[in-house]
């Protein structure tokens, strides 16, 4: 009975790091499906994805999830509250980071004169008639959701 008695902690212990590594992994990652062309053929309508949350991993070539700007250009991303941990709050977009801050400002990109501004990243579909960087400027870092670190 004694060694039943030590047993139990151990089990209970090692129930609950389990539980804290999953919760720590939820909070982390998220696996989300790509809706929509704006990243074929690199991603196509269906394939699924998975995030890290966070901007840790942003560097140029990566793929991100960010916040749909605006759809009048004047406005975009401009006077926004960083985004949330709430999937379902908006239709996200995943584009390609091509830029990022201190970088010279990419040509075809709204406003294109000068180096991204701090904070700040171009990002950019791989489809050519994606809606991104191209009409809307910038994207600000705190409408980024995360970057994704594979396919599913």
């Amino acid at each position: 009975m004694a060694r039943r008695g030590r047993r139990a902690p151990a089990v209970v212990a090692g129930s609950l790091a389990a539980a804290g590594a999953a919760w720590l992994v939820r909070r982390r990652y998220v696996a989300i499906t790509v809706v929509g062309t704006s990243m074929s053929p690199t991603l196509l309508p269906g394939s699924r994805v998975l995030i890290r949350r966070g901007t840790g991993a942003l560097r140029r070539g990566r793929i991100a999830v960010i916040a749909p700007p605006d759809p009048d250009p004047a406005t975009a991303w401009r006077g926004r509250e960083p985004v949330g941990r709430d999937l379902d709050a908006v239709s996200w977009n995943i584009k390609r980071v091509v830029a990022v801050a201190g970088d010279p400002m990419p040509s075809r990109v709204a406003g294109g004169a000068g180096r991204v501004p701090a904070g700040h990243v171009v990002v950019i579909g791989d489809y050519p008639l994606s809606h991104d960087s191209k009409q809307y400027g910038p994207c600000p870092e705190g409408q980024i959701l995360g970057v994704m670190v594979r396919r599913l």
